[in-house]
């Protein structure tokens, strides 16, 4: 051995945090994120420790487990501590890469070894891994067994029975392909988002007490962010590849007096009830409106009832859309008088259970007649998706059913619903059956209930990984 080669290898052995005392034997390295250790990982590594001298285990740090929302279950150190338990691995690091390239070209294994999943796999992040390791002078292993899922066992921990009932269900009818193929279609879709811009503000307060001479709370504020909202926030979800904004320059201010320490709203203040758009602004939207809903394949409105859209307008919208989505909201500004009834043609109904309920007037009645009832209101025969938040959602259309949550808690609902209908209704239009639309819907809901206001969109990289974890 060489001081030169004895040089590099003290170098490699730094730069993935090893502390080697002896010269390099035949190194064997395995890479994963090996949330939930489970008895395939056991069997995969003892045969990798079987094809060398020493077998490095490398650790994906957390930022960079793509298993979708809630994951990894454990953290990176909780991991690595469990994979150094284990008799046959010698070594343990975590790796602040996406992939294995990086550790692979500094170790530089005799072999790089993955599980089962992985053979005849057409994974390009794989094929960077095999070529990192072929250049290095290894090779790359693909480890016997019968194959295991850590998502699975992590969604049987997590999940009740009935969800564990639907997902094998949303498996045996193959929702992951149908889902893959769905995106891949909506991708090469003009996408129109109409609808009103709003600017949510959120003032963090923090209580100081009941005012002293006054019946009144008093607060103190800590900070304040803003966020622009409505149908300008609808259209980023998913990053769909084609996607035109219909909205004019007017927008509506929503100022939320919020609770700093729980996230919780305490107080709202509309800066106006309805958008008022110069006449010349609004001449110049109509006209832009009518050539843009002309031109694409499918149209999503997000009728907030701020009085933009007027009914002229809506029957432009009506008579000229390829596929129509439609949401009519209910909020504080328009309550009881905004229903989805004012529309009269749509091919996707998206509404929350209060809405549709009210909508309707049908306060007892079950889901599936408040549907059906809603259905019945169009000249044609729209699919309709009612999201019921932490009870999941109920899709009606050719055939009908329940979703369940995929989340029970969350940080901030606002945004939630209009993520939904963003990522469901191009997906429809794209050929996908409400069914399995509505299984992504509630994957999006999830996620976004985990965000902040509007700090960032649902990713389309996250959508993803959910869906496919829920499905191993």
């Amino acid at each position: 051995m060489t001081a030169l080669l004895e040089a590099d290898w003290r170098e490699a052995v730094r730069a993935v945090d090893i502390a080697y005392d002896v010269l390099p034997q035949r190194v064997v390295l395995a890479h994963g994120c090996f949330d939930l250790l489970h008895l395939g990982h056991i069997r995969h590594l003892r045969e990798a420790r079987s094809l060398g001298d020493q077998l490095v285990v490398s650790v994906t740090a957390d930022p960079h487990v793509g298993k979708g929302v809630g994951r990894p279950h454990f953290t990176a150190e909780q991991r690595a501590e469990a994979l150094r338990a284990l008799d046959c691995v010698d070594k343990v690091v975590i790796t602040d890469e996406p992939n294995a390239v990086d550790v692979i070209k500094r170790l530089r294994p005799a072999v790089y070894v993955k599980g089962p999943d992985y053979n005849g796999s057409d994974d390009p992040v794989l094929a960077r891994e095999a070529s990192a390791a072929l250049a290095c002078g290894g090779r790359i292993h693909f480890t016997a067994g019968e194959r295991w899922s850590s998502s699975r066992l992590i969604n049987m921990e997590r999940f009740p029975d009935g969800v564990q009932d639907y997902l094998q269900a949303a498996r045996q009818h193959e929702f992951l392909p149908r889902i893959l193929e769905a995106f891949e279609r909506a991708d090469s879709l003009n996408i129109a988002f109409v609808g009103e811009t709003i600017i949510d503000e959120y003032r963090y307060v923090e209580a100081l007490g009941k005012a002293s001479k006054e019946f009144a709370l008093a607060t103190v504020e800590t900070g304040k962010e803003s966020f622009i909202g409505g149908v300008v926030a609808a259209s980023k979800q998913a990053e769909w590849k084609k996607v035109t904004l219909v909205t004019p320059s007017t927008s509506i201010k929503k100022t939320r007096f919020v609770d700093r320490d729980f996230n919780r709203k305490i107080f709202e203040v509309y800066d106006r009830r309805t958008i008022e758009v110069h006449p010349l602004i609004h001449a110049e939207w109509e006209c832009r409106l009518a050539g843009e809903v002309n031109a694409a394949d499918v149209v999503v409105v997000f009728d907030f009832g701020h009085g933009l859209i007027t009914p002229q307008q809506r029957s432009v919208i009506e008579r000229n859309a390829e596929f129509l989505a439609v949401n009519a909201q209910t909020n504080a500004g328009n309550y009881g008088f905004n229903p989805i009834t004012r529309w009269a043609r749509a091919d996707f109904v998206c509404l929350d259970e209060p809405e549709a309920r009210l909508a309707t007037r049908m306060r007892e009645q079950t889901l599936r007649e408040v549907a059906a009832a809603i259905r019945n209101g169009f000249d044609d025969v729209p699919e309709v998706l009612v999201t019921r938040g932490r009870y999941g959602s109920y899709c009606f259309g050719d055939d009908d059913g329940e979703c369940p949550p995929f989340v029970t808690n969350g940080i901030d609902t606002m945004g939630a619903g209009d993520a939904v209908m963003a990522v469901v209704a191009p997906l429809l239009a794209a050929g996908l059956d409400l069914e399995a639309a509505a299984f992504v819907g509630n994957v999006v809901g999830a996620i976004k209930v985990s965000i902040v206001g509007h700090r960032r969109h649902v990713e389309r990289k996250e959508i993803l990984q959910t869906v496919e974890a829920l499905l191993k």
